[in-house]
């Protein structure tokens, strides 16, 4: 999406792509309005269908529970969604987290290797990261068999 902007920007047709644009968004416009207006006399419709069978009074308590369920399920929906979405950008924050922390131990070890205390710093790195993993380890193996009882 960008490259053919650049390239637009660097010909010179740049305001074309502006016009072409502006003319998309108010075509699209007009189609959402007149959309909304067809939609609008489909429900006009439905409810005059109903009052006529049922009475105005009950075809009319009939549309507004079908609006506040399908309200109310547009709501629930999007809770779900919301909650996957943050617990996905979640883990994707934890891995980048991670990433970026390897990446920046893995530089800086041939620096703290030509260092004096380099040489000791990275043996006591190396031993804490070596004891986290038995921890995590032992945790792991612990949980499964609280789980296996």
């Amino acid at each position: 999406m960008l490259g053919p902007l650049i390239v637009g920007l660097a010909t010179g047709e740049a305001t074309s792509m502006v016009r072409r644009a502006r003319r998309a968004v108010v075509a699209y416009l007009a189609a959402a309005v007149l959309a909304c207006i067809g939609l609008v006399f489909l429900l006009l419709a439905a409810w005059i269908f109903l009052a006529r069978r049922l009475g105005p009074i009950e075809a009319a308590l009939w549309f507004g529970g079908v609006f506040i369920v399908l309200a109310a399920a547009t709501l629930i929906i999007h809770r779900l969604v919301a909650g996957a979405r943050a617990r996905t950008a979640a883990r994707q924050r934890t891995r980048d987290l991670a990433a970026v922390a390897a990446t920046t131990t893995v530089a800086a070890i041939p620096a703290m290797a030509r260092s004096r205390g380099g040489l000791g710093v990275l043996a006591v790195g190396v031993a804490a990261l070596g004891g986290f993993a038995l921890y995590r380890l032992l945790r792991a193996d612990g949980d499964r068999d609280d789980a296996d009882r």
